[in-house]
């Protein structure tokens, strides 16, 4: 009796062994490059919050990437897994999906995912920077968590500022885009009838990779003029996103 009890201790000991190892590299392998107020690094950090995978953060300098210089990269999300490097923001949530998350995927969630990047994206810009002023704003509120002084911050906030207030208007213009808040009134319609048609989420009772995109573009814009418009355009957008960010607390360790 007594070999047989201390063989079960001996082997809940190596499960817990082996659940700590498995933890640690999951906890220290992923890393991800970002900027705060970035959409597409938004899409990937909603799929780690959803699925509660621990990463680490790293804020890259908007104004010249210098975190990205030892990896040979410009653009971000950037994830690292090991020695896996891995970009592009949607293909950073497959490769998550694939290895952590294991959510459903279908021909409708691909063709959702396709439209976030192609359409609904390119309506925020030009409604959160459409002047110095707004620009300004934003700004001021997505460098907050990044952890600059008080004189690096105000550096990066005036200069991006007046980048993205010019550049934001010559990209809608360039896509066709003159009226960036009734696009995106409509983008949003067309989410809340034809996405989540009727159901709580895309993927019906629980949230899935389109959800999560449609979620994450949206959510690099919490508290400003996108958000504010695209739940005052719909109830049940609002409620939707809600919800999705009351199931997202952040994973980042």
């Amino acid at each position: 009796m007594r070999a047989f009890v201390d063989k079960i201790h001996a082997n809940r000991f190596i499960l817990i062994l082996i659940a700590v190892i498995i933890y640690e590299d999951v906890c220290f392998m992923l890393t991800l490059y970002q900027f705060e107020s970035c959409p597409f690094c938004w899409k990937v950090k909603a799929l780690l919050h959803f699925s509660k995978i621990p990463y680490t953060a790293i804020e890259v300098n908007p104004m010249n990437s210098k975190e990205l210089e030892p990896l040979g990269l410009k653009k971000v999300p950037v994830l690292v897994d090991g020695e896996q490097i891995v970009t592009e923001s949607s293909v950073v949530m497959d490769y998550i999906n694939e290895h952590y998350a294991h959510l459903a995927a279908n021909d409708s969630v691909a063709e959702w995912r396709t439209w976030v990047d192609a359409s609904l994206v390119h309506f925020l810009p030009p409604i959160i920077h459409k002047n110095f002023s707004t620009s300004w704003q934003t700004f001021g509120q997505v460098l907050k968590p990044a952890g600059y002084g008080p004189m690096k911050r105000t550096l990066i906030r005036f200069a991006g500022a007046l980048a993205m207030s010019r550049v934001s208007i010559k990209k809608a213009r360039e896509r066709g885009i003159t009226d960036a808040p009734k696009g995106l009134t409509e983008a949003v319609q067309h989410w809340v009838t034809a996405g989540l048609a009727g159901q709580a989420f895309h993927g019906g009772t629980t949230p899935d990779l389109a959800d999560l995109s449609v979620f994450g573009v949206f959510r690099s814009t919490d508290g400003l003029a996108a958000v504010t418009l695209a739940k005052a355009a719909s109830p049940v957008f609002a409620a939707w996103y809600d919800e999705l960010k009351q199931r997202t607390p952040s994973s980042a360790v």
